[in-house]
């Protein structure tokens, strides 16, 4: 099912009849894992258990291992992301210090691996 089309730190987008942007597939389901990891916690009024709030984590001193874990977690908690096979993250931290997270899942629906990662 499509839905709106925004990228984090964007606006809505309007596409080439003048339409507002939709998305579907493994955009749409990207865009949601992304708007859920960058999501403050408790940022959200009626769902405060939503939300990983990975940029207010940045400055502190998470170990990759918890940063992993976070994303893990959250991830779990997507109904687009099969349980199994389980998914693939790598964690690693740059020489300019930003944090790189690549992430493969396989979407419920279709059983097609997915891939993208996330640099903050």
């Amino acid at each position: 099912m499509a839905d709106l089309s925004l990228e984090w730190h964007s606006d809505l987008e309007i596409d080439s009849t003048g339409d507002i942007l939709v998305v579907d597939g493994d955009d749409e389901v990207r865009q949601r894992l992304e708007r859920r990891l960058f999501t403050a916690v408790h940022g959200y009024v009626w769902h405060k258990d939503y939300g990983a709030g990975l940029p207010q984590k940045i400055g502190s001193a998470l170990s990759l291992y918890e940063i992993r874990s976070i994303v893990s977690s959250q991830l779990a908690l997507e109904a687009s992301v099969a349980t199994s096979p389980p998914l693939e993250l790598g964690v690693a931290m740059r020489n300019d210090g930003l944090c790189t997270i690549s992430i493969k899942y396989w979407d419920a629906r279709t059983g097609v691996s997915v891939s993208f990662a996330i640099t903050a």
